[in-house]
């Protein structure tokens, strides 16, 4: 004897096998819009590594050229230029973008100086402006 299989088990359900293509799309849709802000994320890491780059770059240069001051420090003291400035001016262009240093002798007699490091760094504004810089002031 042969059951009727419409008889045994559940009786006007419709039982689904395997999925729709609908459930198929959102499913792809929500992974697809999970990625894109992945890659998004990434992409604005990536801007932000290279502006602290920049920075950690500009201090760098700052405070080595303290340092060369203060081992020159008797010609600072006596009102002379800095040593070597061209150079250092040469650094800042090569390590940053639009990269300029200017030093400021703010007392000769107690020997003060103002070093700050200029350069354009856009990456993380919509617009540009005019620039970022550092500054430190030293006694040598």
């Amino acid at each position: 004897m042969t059951l009727n299989p419409r008889i045994s088990g559940l009786s006007g359900f419709n039982v689904q096998r395997g999925i729709s293509l609908i459930e198929v799309l959102v499913a792809v849709l929500v992974l697809s819009v999970g990625l894109l802000g992945l890659a998004a994320l990434q992409g604005f890491s990536l801007q932000s590594g290279q502006s602290a780059y920049q920075q950690t770059q500009a201090t760098n240069i700052a405070y080595e050229l303290s340092d060369h001051m203060r081992a020159n420090r008797s010609v600072i003291r006596a009102g002379g230029a800095v040593p070597a400035l061209d150079q250092w001016n040469f650094l800042a262009a090569e390590l940053l973008p639009n990269g300029e240093l200017d030093v400021d002798i703010v007392d000769a007699a107690n020997g003060i100086v103002a070093i700050t490091v200029n350069w354009s760094d856009d990456r993380l504004d919509d617009a540009p402006d005019d620039g970022d810089s550092i500054s430190i002031q030293t006694q040598i």
